[in-house]
């Protein structure tokens, strides 16, 4: 797909939508019920703005759904963890990567690799799901150190990653695998009309 072909209008038309998405996901994580299974739908805009806009705009979109998981675990914490999400290279810095990572990949699956378009959205949405466990889990460790190994009872970073990423993070990109193409496909349906 050539991103060139959007307008400057359509192009923030889109963005505002990925952002009024992403508000609502974030929002509804305060919800305690909700909290787990909106950490995906999260940062599906993010991927999906990656995927259609490219890496600049993918990179907006996750500092803007980073800032809003600051915001929320500064004024709307569920637990003592969200303490650890209050410091911008934890919940901001990351997040700048998830579309960049989802865009990347796109580009060298759909338009270098010559992959349909469902099967390279699918990757892409897991490998930016990937980029924001590995980036977080990270992060936390590098700002929060000895503090982060207390709360994970003791782990390190490499092992505190492989729990989190069995645990989490492999459901995370399956979810993605499954939703972004489903999001793609309604995208350019929507949008070739």
């Amino acid at each position: 797909m050539n991103r060139r072909k959007f307008s400057t209008t359509g192009r923030l038309t889109f963005m505002a939508v990925m952002l009024a998405m992403t508000i609502v996901f974030v929002m509804a994580t305060v919800i305690p019920n909700f909290a787990v299974s909106m950490a995906v739908a999260m940062f599906l805009p993010t991927i999906l703005t990656g995927l259609v806009l490219g890496a600049k705009s993918g990179m907006v979109m996750g500092a803007l759904a980073g800032a809003l998981t600051l915001f929320r675990a500064l004024f709307m914490p569920l637990s003592p963890f969200d303490y650890f999400f209050i410091h911008p290279m934890v919940s901001i810095f990351p997040r700048m990567f998830i579309g960049v990572a989802a865009s990347g990949a796109f580009y060298l699956l759909n338009e270098k690799l010559s992959l349909p378009d469902i099967l390279s959205a699918s990757i892409s949405g897991a490998l930016g799901m990937l980029t924001n466990t590995i980036l977080v889990v990270t992060m936390l460790y590098v700002v929060h150190g000895q503090n982060m190994v207390e709360a994970m009872g003791g782990m390190g970073l490499i092992t505190a990653l492989g729990v989190l990423f069995a645990s989490n993070g492999i459901i995370e990109m399956i979810s993605a695998a499954i939703v972004v193409p489903i999001l793609y496909k309604i995208f350019l349906q929507y949008n070739n009309r």
